[in-house]
Protein backbone atom coordinates (compact mmCIF):
# COMPACT_ATOMS: atom_id res chain seq x y z
CA UNK A 1 0.00 0.00 0.00
CA UNK A 2 1.56 3.63 -1.29
CA UNK A 3 1.36 6.51 0.72
CA UNK A 4 -0.26 8.33 -1.71
CA UNK A 5 -3.57 7.78 -3.33
CA UNK A 6 -4.28 8.23 -7.54
CA UNK A 7 -7.40 7.56 -8.68
CA UNK A 8 -7.79 5.95 -12.00
CA UNK A 9 -9.24 7.50 -15.19
CA UNK A 10 -12.61 5.81 -14.53
CA UNK A 11 -12.63 6.99 -10.72
CA UNK A 12 -11.64 10.51 -12.12
CA UNK A 13 -14.31 10.25 -15.11
CA UNK A 14 -16.93 8.96 -12.72
CA UNK A 15 -16.18 11.83 -10.03
CA UNK A 16 -16.73 14.52 -12.50
CA UNK A 17 -19.99 13.27 -14.16
CA UNK A 18 -21.67 12.72 -10.74
CA UNK A 19 -21.11 16.45 -10.05
CA UNK A 20 -22.53 17.52 -13.64
CA UNK A 21 -25.29 15.63 -13.31
CA UNK A 22 -26.13 16.19 -9.77
CA UNK A 23 -25.07 20.26 -9.21
CA UNK A 24 -24.30 21.41 -13.26
CA UNK A 25 -27.32 19.91 -14.74
CA UNK A 26 -30.05 21.18 -12.15
CA UNK A 27 -28.63 24.40 -12.21
CA UNK A 28 -28.64 24.73 -16.01
CA UNK A 29 -32.51 23.06 -16.00
CA UNK A 30 -33.49 25.70 -13.49
CA UNK A 31 -32.25 28.19 -16.09
CA UNK A 32 -34.57 26.92 -18.52
CA UNK A 33 -31.87 24.92 -20.76
CA UNK A 34 -33.29 21.26 -22.12
CA UNK A 35 -31.13 18.17 -23.69
CA UNK A 36 -30.42 19.47 -27.12
CA UNK A 37 -33.05 18.57 -30.26
CA UNK A 38 -31.04 18.16 -32.36
CA UNK A 39 -30.27 14.13 -33.96
CA UNK A 40 -26.08 14.83 -33.73
CA UNK A 41 -25.97 16.21 -30.57
CA UNK A 42 -24.84 14.22 -27.79
CA UNK A 43 -26.39 13.50 -23.98
CA UNK A 44 -24.34 10.85 -22.18
CA UNK A 45 -21.80 8.73 -22.76
CA UNK A 46 -19.16 9.52 -25.72
CA UNK A 47 -17.70 6.10 -26.68
CA UNK A 48 -14.03 5.80 -25.95
CA UNK A 49 -13.95 9.47 -25.06
CA UNK A 50 -15.73 10.07 -21.67
CA UNK A 51 -19.13 12.17 -21.42
CA UNK A 52 -20.64 14.66 -23.30
CA UNK A 53 -23.99 17.05 -22.68
CA UNK A 54 -25.65 18.78 -25.27
CA UNK A 55 -28.06 21.45 -23.74
CA UNK A 56 -29.29 24.69 -25.36
CA UNK A 57 -32.58 27.31 -24.04
CA UNK A 58 -34.47 29.62 -27.24
CA UNK A 59 -34.40 33.46 -25.81
CA UNK A 60 -36.47 36.04 -27.06
CA UNK A 61 -35.52 37.18 -30.95
CA UNK A 62 -35.19 33.67 -31.81
CA UNK A 63 -31.59 33.59 -29.84
CA UNK A 64 -30.00 29.85 -29.06
CA UNK A 65 -28.21 29.70 -26.45
CA UNK A 66 -26.29 26.36 -26.66
CA UNK A 67 -24.24 24.72 -23.34
CA UNK A 68 -21.43 21.94 -24.00
CA UNK A 69 -20.54 20.05 -21.22
CA UNK A 70 -17.51 17.77 -21.86
CA UNK A 71 -15.71 15.16 -19.12
CA UNK A 72 -12.97 13.60 -21.15
CA UNK A 73 -11.55 10.17 -19.89
CA UNK A 74 -7.89 10.79 -18.47
CA UNK A 75 -8.48 14.78 -17.76
CA UNK A 76 -9.14 16.43 -14.56
CA UNK A 77 -11.99 18.93 -16.16
CA UNK A 78 -15.35 19.51 -16.37
CA UNK A 79 -14.95 21.37 -19.94
CA UNK A 80 -18.34 23.54 -20.34
CA UNK A 81 -18.35 25.26 -23.58
CA UNK A 82 -20.97 28.58 -24.31
CA UNK A 83 -22.16 29.61 -27.68
CA UNK A 84 -24.96 32.01 -29.01
CA UNK A 85 -26.90 31.91 -32.18
CA UNK A 86 -29.74 34.13 -34.13
CA UNK A 87 -31.99 31.39 -35.80
CA UNK A 88 -33.51 32.46 -39.11
CA UNK A 89 -36.14 32.31 -40.35
CA UNK A 90 -37.75 33.36 -36.69
CA UNK A 91 -38.23 29.94 -34.83
CA UNK A 92 -41.13 29.87 -31.82
CA UNK A 93 -39.94 26.84 -29.94
CA UNK A 94 -37.43 24.26 -29.81
CA UNK A 95 -39.56 21.79 -30.80
CA UNK A 96 -39.22 22.91 -34.46
CA UNK A 97 -35.64 21.67 -34.50
CA UNK A 98 -36.67 17.84 -33.24
CA UNK A 99 -34.15 15.66 -34.91
CA UNK A 100 -32.65 18.56 -37.31
CA UNK A 101 -28.95 17.70 -38.00
CA UNK A 102 -26.80 20.45 -35.74
CA UNK A 103 -23.34 19.95 -36.55
CA UNK A 104 -22.60 22.59 -38.27
CA UNK A 105 -23.49 24.65 -34.91
CA UNK A 106 -20.35 22.56 -33.72
CA UNK A 107 -17.76 23.01 -36.81
CA UNK A 108 -16.13 26.24 -37.67
CA UNK A 109 -16.88 28.86 -39.07
CA UNK A 110 -19.84 28.57 -35.86
CA UNK A 111 -17.41 27.24 -33.16
CA UNK A 112 -15.22 30.27 -33.54
CA UNK A 113 -17.01 31.76 -30.94
CA UNK A 114 -17.42 29.53 -28.48
CA UNK A 115 -16.50 30.48 -25.39
CA UNK A 116 -15.45 28.20 -22.34
CA UNK A 117 -16.46 29.35 -19.28
CA UNK A 118 -13.54 30.15 -16.56
CA UNK A 119 -11.00 29.93 -19.65
CA UNK A 120 -11.89 31.89 -22.22
CA UNK A 121 -13.95 34.83 -20.44
CA UNK A 122 -11.11 35.98 -18.87
CA UNK A 123 -10.25 39.92 -19.07
CA UNK A 124 -6.64 41.01 -18.24
CA UNK A 125 -3.84 38.82 -16.63
CA UNK A 126 -5.96 35.83 -14.49
CA UNK A 127 -3.39 36.39 -12.15
CA UNK A 128 -4.62 39.76 -10.80
CA UNK A 129 -8.41 38.12 -10.80
CA UNK A 130 -8.81 35.99 -7.87
CA UNK A 131 -12.45 35.06 -9.36
CA UNK A 132 -10.38 33.64 -11.92
CA UNK A 133 -7.46 32.31 -10.27
CA UNK A 134 -8.96 29.44 -8.03
CA UNK A 135 -12.38 28.93 -9.20
CA UNK A 136 -12.11 27.15 -12.34
CA UNK A 137 -13.70 23.79 -13.33
CA UNK A 138 -10.74 21.17 -12.68
CA UNK A 139 -10.65 18.85 -9.63
CA UNK A 140 -6.74 20.57 -8.64
CA UNK A 141 -4.11 18.16 -7.01
CA UNK A 142 -4.36 16.28 -4.10
CA UNK A 143 -2.47 13.26 -2.43
CA UNK A 144 -5.12 11.18 -0.21
CA UNK A 145 -8.62 10.22 -1.21
CA UNK A 146 -9.78 12.49 1.43
CA UNK A 147 -8.04 15.33 -0.54
CA UNK A 148 -9.55 14.07 -4.11
CA UNK A 149 -13.18 14.25 -1.87
CA UNK A 150 -12.39 17.95 -0.36
CA UNK A 151 -11.41 18.88 -3.97
CA UNK A 152 -14.49 17.06 -5.48
CA UNK A 153 -16.99 18.90 -3.56
CA UNK A 154 -14.97 22.03 -3.82
CA UNK A 155 -15.60 21.74 -7.76
CA UNK A 156 -19.40 20.36 -7.09
CA UNK A 157 -19.82 24.37 -5.66
CA UNK A 158 -18.39 26.15 -8.45
CA UNK A 159 -20.03 23.88 -11.01
CA UNK A 160 -23.25 24.43 -9.44
CA UNK A 161 -22.86 28.41 -8.29
CA UNK A 162 -21.45 29.14 -12.17
CA UNK A 163 -24.18 27.09 -14.32
CA UNK A 164 -27.11 28.64 -11.80
CA UNK A 165 -25.31 31.86 -12.68
CA UNK A 166 -24.84 31.11 -16.58
CA UNK A 167 -26.13 34.62 -17.54
CA UNK A 168 -23.21 36.38 -16.39
CA UNK A 169 -21.52 34.15 -18.50
CA UNK A 170 -23.70 34.77 -21.22
CA UNK A 171 -23.10 38.51 -20.64
CA UNK A 172 -18.98 37.80 -21.00
CA UNK A 173 -19.95 36.44 -23.88
CA UNK A 174 -21.38 39.17 -26.06
CA UNK A 175 -18.82 41.53 -24.82
CA UNK A 176 -16.44 39.52 -26.58
CA UNK A 177 -18.18 38.02 -29.71
CA UNK A 178 -21.42 38.79 -32.14
CA UNK A 179 -24.39 36.89 -32.55
CA UNK A 180 -23.82 35.35 -35.62
CA UNK A 181 -27.03 34.34 -38.05
CA UNK A 182 -28.11 30.66 -39.12
CA UNK A 183 -30.51 28.19 -40.42
CA UNK A 184 -31.83 26.22 -38.38
CA UNK A 185 -29.40 23.57 -38.80
CA UNK A 186 -26.53 26.03 -38.17
CA UNK A 187 -25.76 27.12 -42.01
CA UNK A 188 -24.25 30.72 -41.85
CA UNK A 189 -26.44 33.86 -43.30
CA UNK A 190 -24.48 36.61 -44.80
CA UNK A 191 -25.28 39.74 -43.60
Amino acid sequence: MGLFYTASPKEMTDIRKKIFLEAGLPALEKQGFVRSPFSTDWFGWYPNTGYSYQLCRLTEGSVLESVSVDIIRGDCWIQVHLNIFKLQPHIASLEQLANLDGLKFHLPPNSISSMRLRSDDVVGPPILDYHYMFRNHKIGSYYTKRGLARNGERLREIIGSDLADIDYFVKRWHQKHRVVATTWEGAPIPG
